[in-house]
């Protein structure tokens, strides 16, 4: 699978609803699926947040990721705030747990990432960046998510090219 920069543009006739990332799930009594499932939605939540400002706040990243996963996110966040393009509306997710090794307190998650929703546009103008796609932008994603102590974090995020589910 190949990496490719979080920086999609797309349109919908009905944008996604904001949602509020809420603290990391720590190590309970629900199955690491739905521990993992539930840090990795709370990240992307994190990241669609972010990408609203040119001044994103990479700390808010922190409970949700780690290591490459928490580097990849930040680099992203900070490449569109550099180029002075925030977005609007979401991404859409559609996650299951594939791998997990409950011994290893690693989950490996995919997802068909839907950004045709998840707008570019100039930070000053409020234009768009680039022009409404006519098809879906799905890109395939695999994350692991791992638990290091009583906190479940992701850390290894790979996304996939344009049109890759």
């Amino acid at each position: 699978m190949t990496t490719v920069l979080v920086s999609c543009s797309g349109a919908s006739a009905d944008p996604p609803t904001e949602t509020s990332a809420s603290p990391s799930p720590s190590a309970s009594a629900a199955a690491p699926e739905e521990e993992a499932l539930a840090v990795y939605e709370g990240m992307w939540a994190v990241i669609a947040e972010q990408s609203r400002t040119t001044d994103p706040d990479y700390a808010a990243l922190e409970p949700y990721a780690t290591g490459q996963a928490l580097d990849f996110a930040s680099e992203s966040l900070k490449a569109r705030a550099q180029d002075g393009v925030v977005a609007r509306g979401a991404p859409v997710h559609s996650p299951e747990a594939d791998n997990v090794d409950a011994e290893a307190a690693a989950v490996v998650i995919r997802d068909c990432v839907d950004t045709t929703a998840w707008l570019q546009e100039d930070a000053e103008s409020g234009e768009l960046v680039e022009e409404s796609p006519r098809e879906p932008i799905r890109r395939q994603a695999e994350a692991t998510v791992s638990r290091d102590g009583q906190t479940w974090k992701v850390s290894e995020l790979l996304l996939g090219q344009a049109g890759s589910c």
